[in-house]
C-alpha cells in the first residue's frame, strides 16, 4: 500500500512503507496530524499544557452541556442492557452494560449460542434480577 503525494517532497512519486500503513506514513513525513501547533494553541488560549482555554460559554450552558452528556451516556448504556434484566439492578448496573468487557462478554455468549444449545435460554439468564430487588440484599 502507498500514498501518492504530490506535495514538495512526494514530487508525484509513490511513497511505500513496508508493513506500514498509510497513516503511519503521512505522520512520519508530515508529523501527527491531530496534534495542534503551538501556534493553534496560543490562539485557542492554551499556552501551557495544563492551562485550559478560557470559555466563551456561559456557566449555564456548560451545566446543560454536562447534563445533556450524561443523559447520552445513559441512553447509550440502555441500548447494551441484556434482555429481562430487572429495573432496580438495571439502575444500580447500567454503568457496567457499555463497558468494553460486557460487549466481549455479551458478543461470545451470542456467537455461543448459534453453534451450540447454551444453557439458560437467553430471556432467562438475568431472571434473578427480577426475582429479588437490590434493595434486598443486606450489607
Amino acid at each position: 500500500m502507498g500514498i501518492f503525494c504530490r506535495g514538495l517532497l512526494g514530487l508525484g512519486r509513490k511513497l511505500r512503507a513496508p508493513g506500514k500503513g498509510p497513516l503511519q506514513l503521512v505522520t512520519r513525513l508530515c508529523g501527527d496530524p491531530l496534534q495542534a501547533s503551538p501556534a493553534k494553541k496560543a490562539r485557542a488560549g492554551q499556552d501551557e499544557a495544563g492551562t485550559p482555554p478560557s470559555s466563551p460559554l456561559s456557566p449555564e450552558q456548560l451545566v446543560r452541556i454536562q447534563r445533556n452528556k450524561a443523559a447520552a451516556l445513559l441512553r447509550l448504556a440502555a441500548r447494551n442492557v441484556p434482555v429481562g434484566f430487572g429495573e432496580s439492578w438495571k439502575k444500580q448496573l447500567s454503568g457496567e452494560f457499555g463497558k468494553p468487557y460486557f460487549i466481549k462478554l455479551m458478543g461470545f455468549v451470542a456467537e455461543e449460542r448459534k453453534h451450540y444449545t447454551v444453557y439458560p435460554p437467553p430471556h432467562q439468564v438475568f431472571t434473578w434480577t427480577q426475582m429479588c430487588d437490590i434493595r434486598d440484599g443486606s450489607t
